[in-house]
């Protein structure tokens, strides 16, 4: 392990040793073993397994995590894995469903904006390259209406695309981006209270509630057409995307400070039948809500947006106070304690929000105590599971985050974009 004094710095560094030495290798490449959910005869299932290339608990992901963390403490261990890691992931690009491939968190371009980042930080051209040609083809798959969220689908391309865009001077991403636009506005569910998405692929005779959240809901489609408005000034963009705010407004609770779960794994937690529960999660809830508006405020200046961020930290902030309790949460990115503390570190940013900055780091505190100074097992994102190395669900992630606490503005988040990022 590498010299790293400082204690956040320290947690990400012991986190990166532990997947390098995890590493099952192949050659030149590398893959990890760890818990994932599996839907077998008709249940979810803990399944312990190898992973694909994907950004969200695969290689990719793991890869970039590790290549970050060799840019912050100089370890040769990290880039090698990580090279390691990224060579396996295009190995395996042809194993990601057809449907997904547009997918960030899922698909190929996850694994494309992965790649140009490892290559950028570890000095390797033939990475950025490679990142950029399976962006650029993914110009020949076409939207499709199985996957519009943020997750797999259109809404997580888009800002991917314009990033890639702006820092490679790639002129097509742009309209790959808007095509994709073009199908979240034709493809929206228009109504009265605003405009949503059917995410789920419900049957339109069996659709329940379209989906609030990030992950999946109209506050990450929002988001994208936001992005995309900012980046061609075409109002048709802003005005889909302040319909799908529009859509969660309708049903934001000012007592919980939340917006409700659709998906009625949580009704339980509602207090009464038939009534929705309450998720707080980067996935579905306040926390990534709060992200989406954030970034909102940051374009729009609008301060409805503002304010709604605001509602989103301090319901973030209290489960979050409550969570660090010992035992009472994950600390994955998903829907754990780190991608929680996400809006903290984005919201001190835009705002020049101390308290966030102070309450964030204070999660990172806890985790340090609770996990790395006892040797514990980090709890991780998968239900009834063990340790897992991904980005979302696992310890890449957590050392992610652990990295963003100690260089907010070197490492840029994962929970969300930055298209601006000179980073």
């Amino acid at each position: 392990m590498s010299a790293t004094p400082e204690p956040f710095l320290e947690a990400a560094d012991y986190i990166a040793a532990r997947l390098c030495r995890d590493a099952v290798w192949a050659g030149a490449r590398c893959n990890w073993l760890g818990d994932s959910m599996e839907f077998v005869g008709g249940q979810w299932v803990v399944a312990h397994r190898a992973f694909g290339p994907d950004l969200y608990s695969g290689t990719a992901g793991v890869a970039l995590f590790l290549a970050e963390a060799f840019r912050q403490t100089g370890e040769p261990l990290f880039r090698e894995t990580a090279v390691g890691g990224a060579r396996q992931a295009l190995s395996r690009l042809a194993e990601t469903p057809a449907q997904t491939r547009i997918g960030f968190y899922t698909g190929h371009t996850g694994v494309g904006y992965a790649l140009t980042r490892i290559g950028e930080l570890i000095g390797e051209q033939e990475f950025v390259d490679r990142g950029l040609e399976i962006v650029e083809t993914l110009a020949e798959v076409e939207p499709d209406e199985r996957g519009t969220d943020v997750l797999a689908g259109s809404a997580g391309a888009i800002p991917a695309l314009l990033h890639l865009r702006k820092k490679y001077g790639r002129g097509p991403l742009l309209e790959l981006a808007r095509r994709h636009g073009e199908f979240l506005v034709t493809s929206a569910r228009k109504t009265r209270e605003g405009w949503s998405w059917n995410t789920l692929n419900i049957p339109a005779g069996r659709r329940k509630q379209d989906l609030n959240g990030f992950s999946h809901g109209a506050a990450g489609i929002g988001w994208a057409l936001l992005e995309l408005w900012s980046a061609t000034g075409e109002e048709k963009f802003r005005a889909a995307a302040e319909q799908g705010f529009a859509y969660e407004r309708h049903w934001f609770d000012p007592q919980q400070e939340n917006w409700p779960d659709f998906r009625g794994l949580y009704d339980a937690w509602a207090g009464s039948p038939g009534q929705p529960g309450f998720m707080t999660a980067w996935c579905h809830g306040a926390p990534g809500i709060g992200l989406s508006r954030v970034r909102a405020y940051e374009l729009t200046k609008q301060e409805i947006y503002r304010r709604e961020a605001e509602a989103a930290l301090r319901c973030t902030s209290r489960a979050l106070a409550a969570a660090i309790a010992p035992g009472q949460s994950n600390y994955s990115l998903c829907h754990g304690n780190a991608g929680n503390a996400e809006l903290l570190l984005y919201a001190a940013r835009a705002f020049g929000d101390d308290s966030a900055r102070r309450l964030a780091e204070q999660v990172g505190r806890a985790g340090v105590e609770q996990y790395r100074k006892t040797y514990s097992p980090w709890p991780c994102g998968v239900l009834e599971g063990g340790e897992t190395p991904g980005l979302l669900l696992g310890l890449a992630g957590i050392g992610h985050f652990y990295l963003r606490l100690h260089d907010p503005t070197g490492v840029p988040p994962v929970v969300i974009i930055q298209v601006d990022s000179s980073q």
